[in-house]
């Protein structure tokens, strides 16, 4: 518990294992993103990219990432993992923006834990539409563990080409930022059910 409080990982999926993700006896899709992510974990820290899990609410994406740090954490207690909502990010970077007198203490001691972390796990990729000033800071962050090589895996609910009239990806964190996580990870799509109504 105290390395995924540590980790800021949600306590709901706090200790959340790879073997607790089941894909079903149909769902070839996830046994194949399964597979991804056990390849991931075995050759952790060595892997060349990241990863990025595309698909609607709800089909296991959170898990996922939190799955991949718990098994981190057997292989080496004490690795360097960070958890962060894009929520979060943008509500943290947004205290910033609007105060005439700035403190920047806060802000900045969370974007180099963003930048420093050897294994970043961004979650809700665009769940809200940052401000350019917020966007800006994002890129930032991105950007400097871009140039560091440091592996980041990211979660979104938002497509990179739309047919149901939903917003992009690009759309959502702009294109400079979609641009570097082309290069940063590997896009797999999720696809399934609910799983919030299997696990409860």
């Amino acid at each position: 518990i105290e390395k995924s409080e540590k980790a800021n990982i949600p306590s709901r999926f706090s200790g959340s294992e790879l073997s607790g993700f089941l894909p079903g006896n149909n769902n070839d899709s996830l046994k194949n993103i399964k597979n991804i992510v056990k390849k991931f974990v075995d050759d952790y820290p060595t892997g060349q990219k990241g990863i990025m899990f595309q698909g609607e609410t709800g089909v296991g994406k959170t898990r996922l990432l939190c799955s991949i740090a718990t098994e981190i954490f057997k292989k080496n207690k004490n690795a360097d993992i960070y958890y962060i909502d894009w929520n979060e990010m943008v509500r943290e970077m947004k205290s910033g923006e609007s105060h005439t007198f700035r403190d920047f203490t806060s802000i900045n001691s969370l974007i180099q834990r963003l930048i420093s972390a050897e294994l970043l796990l961004i979650d809700e990729l665009g769940a809200s539409e940052p401000s350019q000033w917020v966007r800006d800071n994002i890129y930032f962050i991105i950007n400097n563990r871009y140039n560091r090589q440091k592996m980041t895996l990211f979660a979104t609910n938002y497509p990179d080409i739309s047919n149901d009239g939903k917003p992009s990806l690009s759309e959502r964190i702009g294109d400079r930022i979609r641009s570097r996580i082309y290069e940063m990870a590997d896009t797999f799509i999720v696809k399934g059910i609910d799983y919030r109504q299997k696990w409860g």
